[in-house]
């Protein structure tokens, strides 16, 4: 017997079944994000490294997604997003997927994610993700920087660190107060890594580098909220909300109950009925309920999050919509007015106080008009209601009302 030939040919043998183990995304040992891809042959959603997605076909990753794999990308897609609510780990697996879609899209496929961003707002942290992948390792599109500047006011963690790492790499820069305050705002609530990010972004942006001194050094953000606060003196202060002590909700502790609820069926009773007693219906439309002084809350659910929401009900001064804004009235009498500003009659200004009631102002009368940072929603409108009333009324907002147009959901799913 000829032992080196036998030794020769046991080498190769496990040498192949070595390469095809490899090449396999069910080696043992595999990472945690391993999701076969129906309808195509030899394709998976596989974690090739620790938050590196990417999808291969019999081992090698895919260049480009083309006409032929985007079908079966979008059914897998809709089929973890049924699953999400019964299975956490499908929560994981969508957004890796979509990571997977926006690092090598094509246009069709950069569509169908801008669709998603549109019509789904509790899912554009993970397509803003997705678009950032995308942004750093294709070209930098302006449609695409528009997404990432929008999705600023609801990505966190590692996901605004993307976000605002793939900003930087845009030669497009942001010019508005608003976009610069949030940048401040989502850099204070991030690590240190995050901060200097934010930073990066903020010089990127303004090409200013504020003077890092005194309290400023322990945390560059501060050096930033005094640059802010100095050159945009009429702009909302670029601080984080901070919660009245004798509010009896806090924002965490709704939040928390919002997601614990997500999987049981709204009580949309006892939500309409927290929407009158809260006052909402003095200045708020919601389908055939309510009043359109303030924003028309009708189609709310299409363009915020549910945390959105509960954030603007809470801290109703933290962003006040340009569309609304507030004003003080003074009169030629010295009387002050403060509060929304519509038209009434071609003598006459009706101001919507804080109290949901019209006054009546005569234009004669008027001596001077101020705007004001403040919003005219009130403060502690949720102190109304119990804990369980608050929490319906906000997912009782999350939902399109009976006979509302379905015109801004995304329709292909």
């Amino acid at each position: 017997m000829n032992l080196p030939g036998k030794t020769f040919l046991i080498c190769t043998v496990l040498s192949l079944s070595l390469l095809a183990d490899l090449r396999s995304p069910l080696r043992a040992g595999s990472p945690e994000i391993s999701v076969q891809i129906e309808r195509l042959e030899n394709t998976w959603l596989y974690e090739v490294a620790d938050g590196d997605y990417q999808i291969l076909v019999e081992g090698e990753p895919l260049k480009r997604i083309t006409g032929a794999e985007l079908p079966a990308l979008r059914d897998l897609e809709i089929k973890l997003q049924k699953q999400k609510q019964k299975d956490p780990r499908a929560a994981q697996q969508l957004n890796a997927l979509l990571i997977a879609m926006g690092r090598i899209a094509d246009e069709p496929t950069l569509i169908y994610l801008h669709e998603l961003f549109e019509s789904y707002p509790e899912r554009r942290n993970d397509v803003a993700e997705a678009i950032s992948w995308y942004s750093q390792e294709n070209q930098r599109r302006d449609a695409d920087w528009r997404i990432l500047v929008r999705s600023l006011n609801i990505v966190e963690g590692k996901q605004a660190r993307a976000v605002m790492q793939a900003l930087t790499r845009f030669h497009r820069r942001s010019n508005k107060a608003q976009w610069i305050r949030q940048v401040i705002l989502v850099g204070l609530q991030q690590n240190p890594e995050g901060q200097a990010i934010a930073v990066k972004l903020l010089e990127h942006w303004t090409g200013q580098h504020p003077e890092q001194s005194g309290e400023a050094a322990s945390s560059p953000l501060v050096a930033w909220q005094k640059w802010f606060a100095l050159k945009y003196p009429d702009e909302l202060p670029a601080e984080l909300p901070v919660e009245s002590e004798d509010s009896r909700w806090k924002y965490a502790g709704l939040l928390k109950e919002l997601k614990n609820e997500s999987t049981k069926p709204a009580n949309l009773k006892l939500g309409a009925e927290a929407f009158v007693k809260a006052t909402c219906v003095k200045c708020h439309l919601f389908g055939k309920t309510g009043e359109k002084i303030g924003p028309d809350l009708t189609h709310v659910s299409r363009r915020f999050q549910q945390k959105e929401i509960l954030q603007a009900t809470i801290f109703p001064s933290h962003f006040v919509s340009e569309e609304y804004p507030t004003f003080t009235i003074i009169t030629s009498a010295g009387k002050s007015h403060t509060g929304m500003m519509g038209a009434a009659g071609p003598d006459e200004i009706m101001l919507l106080t804080s109290e949901g009631k019209r006054q009546l102002i005569k234009k004669k009368d008027v001596d001077e008009i101020i705007p004001v940072k403040k919003s005219s929603m009130p403060d502690g409108l949720l102190n109304l209601l119990t804990k369980a009333e608050a929490v319906q009324l906000i997912r009782y907002l999350s939902r399109l009302p009976e006979g509302a147009s379905e015109a801004y959901r995304h329709t292909t799913r």
